[in-house]
């Protein structure tokens, strides 16, 4: 899955609490409260509160555009889009930097605002007729006013899948690989997206042969992911799999630059963030071979 590279200031690790829960909407309702928490974007940053956690609607001019994004704990909480980053505003962290400090739900909040503001800038004229689009009300979606086209926001599926296998009798392996791109130190699993006229569980199969060159076998559903760093609408599914004992790896040379199988006791150290739905997998499939033992 050839993403662009994220940011270059790293998530740093943590395990905060999580506030509570966020249900996202595209309703205006009463309008952004002074008090309400906002998510504010230029380009690929995020805006920092003063005490390092979301920003308040007070804290922008008042003339800023408010999208809404839903409630957080029943708070209406809003995005806005900037041009450039204003460093009078405060500080700006990537997606990562920000997801990896406050945890969910707060980093899904963050995600989607980076999403719905990066759409709304990249789709603001009809592809079929180059008129400039018209907002429809109560939704993330645009209508041609000249040839009544409905642009809702696209999502993008891909895929990912930990895949172990059996060699003998010491226990699972997990198959983890190096990517040629992006944070090519991490050990990741191998993913992609989802072609046209495919079901997740096919574009699973067709992505593990295409980068490693296995044929893989109970594809379980594990669980998914909204995913801001690979663009705006991107959701990851998780799946678990399983190769032969003796299966061997193959990359591909383009997108995998190495893949290696690890004991799951003995993983390496340079793993996705503990806020991915990789890292969650991962662990997952740790905690399996402990309760198998």
């Amino acid at each position: 899955m050839a993403d662009p590279p994220p940011p270059s200031d790293p998530a740093p690790p943590s395990d905060p609490a999580p506030p509570g829960r966020f249900v996202p909407d595209a309703r205006v309702g009463r309008g952004a409260d002074p008090a309400d928490p906002c998510l504010v974007v230029a380009g690929r940053r995020l805006l920092v509160g003063a005490d390092g956690g979301l920003p308040s609607v007070a804290d922008l001019p008042a003339s800023t555009e408010w999208v809404p994004l839903g409630s957080l704990d029943g708070t209406r909480v809003w995005a806005a889009g900037l041009p450039a980053v204003d460093d009078q505003l405060g500080g700006w962290r990537s997606w990562p930097a920000m997801a990896g400090e406050l945890g969910e739900p707060l980093a899904a909040l963050a995600g989607r605002a980076l999403q719905v503001i990066t759409w709304r800038r990249t789709h603001r004229f009809c592809g079929a007729c180059a008129t400039e689009l018209a907002e429809v009300p109560g939704e993330h979606a645009r209508r041609c006013p000249g040839c009544d086209l409905y642009v809702p926001m696209q999502l993008s599926p891909a895929v990912l899948a930990a895949i172990t296998r059996s060699p003998g009798p010491d226990g699972d392996e997990l198959l983890l690989v190096r990517h040629t791109y992006g944070p090519t130190a991490v050990w990741a699993l191998v993913a992609g997206f989802v072609e046209a006229g495919e079901t997740l569980e096919e574009a699973v199969h067709r992505e593990v042969a295409e980068e490693v060159g296995l044929d893989v076998h109970e594809v379980d559903y594990f669980g998914s992911q909204p995913w801001a760093m690979s663009g705006p609408g991107v959701v990851l599914a998780g799946f678990t799999a399983r190769a032969g004992p003796d299966a061997e790896p193959v990359v591909d040379g383009r997108e995998i630059a190495e893949a290696r199988w690890f004991a799951l006791d003995d993983l390496p150290a340079e793993l996705p963030a503990t806020y991915s739905i990789s890292r969650w997998l991962i662990e997952h499939q740790r905690a399996g071979r402990s309760d198998r033992q």
